[in-house]
Order: structure tokens, then C-alpha cells, then sequence
């Protein structure tokens, strides 16, 4: 749609703003449809296949109605390049890796927050109703305002500046949380700030994805649009995976007990696990950012990159 870096950034900020309020709005009406349907096994099928119809449908129409504008000199001479070059050129892209990882940090982190913390609710505060709701709830809502006031940020510091900021404010508010794990209100006030670091990088991502392109594209002599944004999004699901599988696999060998049962106690080790797995799972994955920031250095160069393209291609 735009190679000017900027808007690239507004695009990807504006998609992290309406996430979470689609997100919120599944949640919120997930259950008076399934009351709707009849509140039984079958409401629950029908209100699911509601929800699918809906998300393969907004892909299809953004599909129909996007309509690519850019135009370059490989594009104009449609030449075919074999697909092992591309993946040649998509290994060596340094940048790809550490965009790679950072989507993989962004998704990992809302995955341990999102299996952990109903669980810390649940046996550290002895409440698994509206505490967990109540702090995922304010993360969400300080992800989206975060995400309303990055362009200004970016302006200012640009993408990777801000977002390596908000990895130190992640991990430093984080390692705060281990001084009074045990209070619900010290961890609330600690969830706005851990959130308020975390939204940076839920904002830029994708802006940093764009660039990448532009780098690609300035480095091999051809596009690969399809190949970059589809091997980032390896991370996604690497992410969510990997992050389920190690909780799983943690909470198992401490000895956590899955029946729901209301005689189950659960036995210390495992309680102890899941406060660990909860404050020290953010620590770990946020220094990874901020080391996969430290390296990505691609918003210093993207000015000269953009200004031999553009004589390129004259």
C-alpha cells in the first residue's frame, strides 16, 4: 500500500489498536450468544462457527478491496525469481531474524501472561473471578493506548529507539514485581507499567516488517514481500507453541494436579511453579528483545536505503 516508512508504521499501529478491541469484544459476547443459541453443547458449536465465518471473511474482503499500488522496475519486467534464491536471500537477511524473534516475543508473552495468570490468581491470591479479569483487562486497554500514542514516539525517537525503551521498562517493572509478588493492587499498578513497555513493540512489529522489505529490496535487487511477512509469521505460531508446551511441561513436573475437583489440593511445588513461571517467564523473554533490539539497527540506515532506491529506479 505505501513504502514510505512512516505510514508503514501508522498501519501497523492502527492493526495493534483494533486487535484488542476485537479481542474484547469476542469475549464479551461470546457467552449471550451461546445463552442465544440455546446455552447448550450445540450453541457453543454454532457461536464458534459464528466466530470462523467472521474471521475468514474479513481476510477474504480485505483481499478484494486492498488494491496494490506500488510500482518498481522488477515489478514492471515481471521477472521470475527462483524460489531457492529468495530463501537464500531470506537466511541471510539479518534483519528478518531479529523481526523473527521479536514476533516471537510479542506472542510468547501473551502467552505466558494469558495461561499463567488466571492460574497466579487462582492459588497466589485465592481468587480466579474478577482479579484475573480485572488485570487482563488493564493490560489490554494500556496495550491499546500505548499503541495510540506511538506514532508520536516514532516521530520523535524512531521504532527501535521506543520499542528497546519499552523492553527495559517491560523487564525493569517485571523484576519490581518480585519485591511484593503477593499484593494484588502492587501487581496491578506493576501490570500498567509492564504494559505500557510491552505496547511499544505490539505497535511497531509490523512497521518493522515493512522495512525489512525495503532492506530486502535495497540489498538483492528484488521484492519479497509474501516471503518476509509469511516467514515472520513463523513466529506467531513458534511463539504461542513453544511457550504452551514449556508451561505444560513445568507445571507437570512440579507435580500440578489437572482435576478441577473442589477436594484437589494443589501441592507447593506446583504453587511455586506457577508464581516462577509467571514472574520470571516475562524477565527471560524481554531480554531476548532487548538483545534482538540492540542489534537491529535498521532505522539508522533506512534514509540512505530509501534515497538510493528512489535514484535507482529513476
Amino acid at each position: 500500500m505505501t513504502r514510505d516508512s512512516y505510514q508503514q508504521d501508522l498501519l501497523s499501529i492502527f492493526r495493534m489498536i483494533i486487535s484488542p478491541f476485537v479481542r474484547i469484544i469476542s469475549v464479551t459476547f461470546t457467552m449471550p450468544i451461546v445463552k442465544l443459541f440455546g446455552n447448550d453443547q450445540a450453541a457453543w458449536i454454532k457461536t464458534m462457527g459464528l466466530w470462523v465465518v467472521i474471521a475468514m471473511a474479513l481476510p477474504l474482503f480485505c483481499f478484494l478491496k486492498c488494491e496494490e499500488t506500488i510500482t518498481t522496475e522488477q515489478k514492471k519486467t515481471v521477472e521470475k525469481i527462483p524460489v531457492l534464491t529468495h530463501l537464500k536471500a531470506l537466511v541471510k537477511n539479518k534483519y528478518f531474524w531479529c523481526v523473527l524473534v521479536l514476533w516471537t516475543v510479542q506472542v510468547t508473552h501473551m502467552t505466558i501472561i494469558g495461561t499463567s495468570l488466571p492460574y497466579y490468581c487462582k492459588y497466589i491470591f485465592h481468587n480466579d473471578s474478577w482479579m484475573y479479569s480485572v488485570l487482563y483487562f488493564a493490560e489490554t486497554i494500556v496495550i491499546i493506548l500505548g499503541a495510540m500514542v506511538c506514532p508520536v514516539f516514532i516521530k520523535k525517537w524512531g521504532k527501535r529507539n521506543i520499542t528497546l525503551a519499552g523492553a527495559v521498562v517491560a523487564i525493569a517493572a517485571q523484576v519490581c514485581l518480585m519485591l511484593n509478588p503477593n499484593n494484588f493492587y502492587y501487581m496491578f499498578a506493576i501490570t500498567l507499567i509492564r504494559s505500557a513497555g510491552v505496547a511499544q513493540l505490539n505497535a511497531t512489529v509490523f512497521g518493522m516488517l515493512g522495512d525489512v522489505v525495503e532492506y530486502s529490496y535495497w540489498k538483492n535487487g528484488f521484492r519479497q514481500e509474501s516471503m518476509i511477512f509469511g516467514g515472520a509469521s513463523l513466529g506467531f505460531k513458534v511463539g504461542s507453541g513453544i511457550a504452551s508446551a514449556v508451561i505444560t511441561s513445568l507445571m507437570t513436573a512440579s507435580g500440578y494436579i489437572s482435576s478441577q475437583g473442589a477436594d484437589v489440593v494443589q501441592p507447593g511445588s506446583a504453587i511455586s511453579m506457577i508464581a516462577d513461571i509467571y514472574k520470571w517467564g516475562p524477565v527471560i523473554i524481554w531480554v531476548v528483545a532487548a538483545i534482538m533490539l540492540v542489534i537491529y539497527k535498521l532505522d539508522r540506515e533506512m534514509p540512505q536505503i530509501a534515497e538510493e532506491l528512489a535514484n535507482r529506479e529513476k
